[in-house]
């Protein structure tokens, strides 16, 4: 069950259920204190969810604003369901634990890890000979290696420049105002991302 696909109000139930399952102790993977932070964070915003998206379904002067801010209520409850299911895979929760909640279950048995796409690459060049790379990971940290691969001129062939667990990468030496194009793919034990978006270096800072 994808909990980011239930409708406001069978979001708000999932969520009043799950801060019901934090205030318990049945949830035993989580530490205790963890719990008591994420139940503190995800405070009256399911409650508020239900209201609002009752008041967003009738309201009609008031509508478009009453929608914004059940969206950006959604949104908040989605950000701290998905905290409180990394918790739970960080504990190494047995399943009853998810299915208390009603997570699918992930554990160690539920397959490798997936590397996920890199992500808003940018690269700039210097007038030292250093072009800097910088991007998101979106991956867990150390569970994936990045593969920066560069190509120069925009129909030459790309090759693979380094390995990185970092997110940041220096290219240097490169010759200054020479046209460059890089790209990030992410690394795991058994599975490979698409690669990330391109950014190329053609002039300098």
């Amino acid at each position: 069950m994808n909990f980011r696909r239930l409708s406001d109000k069978e979001l708000a139930d999932f969520a009043a259920n799950v801060v019901s399952q934090l205030g318990g102790t049945e949830l035993k993977a989580i530490n205790a204190a963890v719990r008591t932070a994420l139940v503190a964070e995800i405070g009256t915003a399911p409650a508020d969810l239900s209201v609002q998206s009752a008041s967003a379904s009738v309201a009609v002067a008031e509508k478009t604003a009453a929608v914004s801010t059940k969206n950006a209520t959604r949104e908040l409850v989605v950000e701290r369901m998905s905290r409180v299911k990394g918790a739970l895979l960080t504990g190494r929760a047995s399943k009853d634990q998810y299915d208390l909640c009603g997570f699918d279950f992930r554990g160690p048995q539920s397959g490798p890890y997936i590397a996920q796409d890199p992500t808003d690459l940018s690269a700039i060049g210097f007038s030292n000979g250093v072009n800097q790379i910088k991007f998101k990971g979106n991956n867990r940290l150390n569970s994936v290696v990045y593969e920066v691969s560069r190509r120069q001129g925009d129909t030459g062939a790309w090759a693979l420049l380094a390995l990185t667990r970092k997110q940041v990468f220096t290219d240097t030496p490169v010759k200054p105002g020479q046209y460059h194009e890089y790209r990030v793919r992410a690394k795991a034990a058994r599975t490979i991302s698409n690669f990330s978006n391109s950014s190329m270096v053609y002039g300098m800072q």
